[in-house]
């Protein structure tokens, strides 16, 4: 394995954990899609949200085998005389896992735990939006952690 990088499960939840968003890698007829999105993770599951119609559904929908990843600690590294130094130092995730569509129960409790990610608390729902929302396991098959220092 490549230097800084780990499949270290507490590694890769800890970045998950501090990630605002994650980029799905996607693929269909028309080839390759990434979107980024919101989410949510709770053991080697992440969670996410879609309109029920679309390009990212449709892929998502289909229950292929996808990629995604997401990156914290972002910080520039610069150089007056050497354009080598130049880059970043972060901490990311690369993963794949495969998709598969949640409803009833399953659906609230993985918009719960995305709400409970970026609003601190759990919320009420909009029934009209609820209706027109789908929700999303991704069971996640594998995970690296870089660290570049």
């Amino acid at each position: 394995m490549r230097k800084g990088v780990t499949e270290d499960k507490a590694v890769v939840a800890d970045i998950l954990d501090k990630a605002e968003v994650v980029w799905l890698a996607l693929a269909d007829d028309h080839g390759p899609h990434c979107v980024p999105v919101n989410f949510a993770v709770q053991g080697d599951t992440l969670f996410v949200h879609s309109g029920k119609r679309g390009r990212k559904a449709a892929c998502l929908d289909s229950g292929a085998l996808m990629a995604f990843s997401a990156a914290v600690d972002m910080e520039l590294k610069t150089s007056d005389d050497n354009a080598c130094e130049l880059g970043y130092r972060f901490r990311s995730v690369m993963g794949n896992g495969t998709p598969r569509p949640l409803d009833g129960d399953e659906k609230l409790r993985a918009l719960d735990l995305i709400t409970l990610k970026y609003a601190g608390r759990a919320m009420p729902y909009n029934e009209k939006v609820l209706a027109i929302t789908a929700a999303y396991a991704i069971d996640i098959k594998s995970a690296t952690a870089r660290i570049k220092e």
